[in-house]
């Protein structure tokens, strides 16, 4: 953990309240070396404008010629944008390649909640290092003068990941493996993301839950344990409860995006306007549940990947994006 740590000590950390690295050069992975890979983080910031400010100062060399528009045009394109993350990549601090992504705690907190991007809440789904943690400070429930709070963070995260479990039941059979359950949560956030066609390991799923299904299962133990609706009898039989009732009751428990989305899909082609709670009702009666939830989230998903992407290409500039791209695709090409 030091040495994630001391890769990003090169950042103004002032601002920075939670700060994660992920990927296969922080996560172990089946047939993966994490020597050999970038680190990638995501850093939280209170405060965009400030971060990139001071960011600039310490390290211009880190950004593209978009340096020259001057942090309060860096923190726009961060916030306005795509997934509201702005990546540098292609760092190298301590001889080792990285990159991060900064995103401001308010659109954390939104796409953590509602999943309006899935993007920063679909890393969270799977096994991250917290290299600046959100742990829980006691009698610490109250939003400091410089921002949010370490519990706050931690809170938001945990619900991500319930409602990643609930999304993930949703799509399952009544009867199923931990393994397929780890299987359908780390595949959430590839749902609809073209770069799963073009330019990702078509294995990265299953590497991701065998090089770490231990560290996903004291993730999601906690929150199954807490679900009355389902119970784990050995790791290869998981039973949950799959009457009209449970489905109606985890359905309403979806983030709030992936509802707007089932409601309009439905809608649209039904051609009908009904509210949220009579097509969540209708639903939960229906043999296409998982197909319905999958669509939704994937119409979420798709038109982000996009967007993030070119985004990403833009903020990173020719050269690097030239870089990652072919690094990208060469894993794909050995993947297939």
């Amino acid at each position: 953990m030091d040495e994630y740590r001391e890769l990003i000590s090169v950042l103004p950390l002032d601002t920075i309240k939670y700060a994660f690295a992920y990927g296969s050069g922080a996560i172990q992975q089946q047939n993966e070396k994490k020597s050999d890979k970038m680190v990638d983080f995501v850093v939280v910031t209170s405060d965009a404008k400030q971060f990139h400010r001071e960011n600039l100062l310490r390290n211009p060399q880190h950004y593209s010629l978009l340096r020259l528009l001057g942090p309060k045009m860096l923190a726009k394109i961060q916030t306005d944008f795509a997934a509201r993350v702005y990546y540098n990549t292609h760092v190298t601090v301590k001889k080792r390649n990285i990159k991060y992504g900064v995103i401001s705690f308010d659109d954390a907190k939104q796409d953590l909640l509602d999943w309006r991007w899935i993007y920063i809440a679909g890393r969270l789904h799977k096994p991250v290092l917290d290299v600046i943690k959100p742990e829980i400070k006691p009698q610490t429930t109250q939003k400091t003068t410089d921002g949010p709070n370490y519990s706050e963070i931690f809170d938001l995260v945990t619900e991500n990941r319930r409602s990643a479990l609930h999304s993930a039941l949703l799509l399952l059979p009544e009867s199923f493996s931990l393994k397929q359950l780890f299987h359908a949560i780390v595949g959430l956030s590839y749902t609809g993301d073209f770069r799963m066609i073009v330019g990702e390991d078509r294995s990265k799923i299953q590497k991701i839950v065998e090089g770490n299904y231990e560290h996903l299962l004291k993730v999601y133990q906690p929150l199954m344990n807490d679900d009355a609706r389902l119970s784990v009898m050995t790791p290869a039989k998981v039973i949950q409860d799959g009457s009209t009732g449970a489905i109606y009751h985890r359905l309403n428990l979806l983030p709030s995006e992936v509802l707007n989305r089932i409601q309009k899909n439905m809608n649209r082609a039904q051609k009908r306007q009904r509210d949220a709670e009579e097509v969540i009702f209708s639903l939960s009666h229906r043999h296409d549940v998982a197909a319905t939830v999958q669509t939704a989230i994937g119409s979420i998903i798709r038109p982000v990947s996009y967007r993030q992407t070119a985004k990403n290409a833009f903020s990173a500039g020719v050269t690097r994006s030239i870089v990652y791209s072919m690094a990208k695709m060469s894993k794909f090409l050995k993947s297939k």
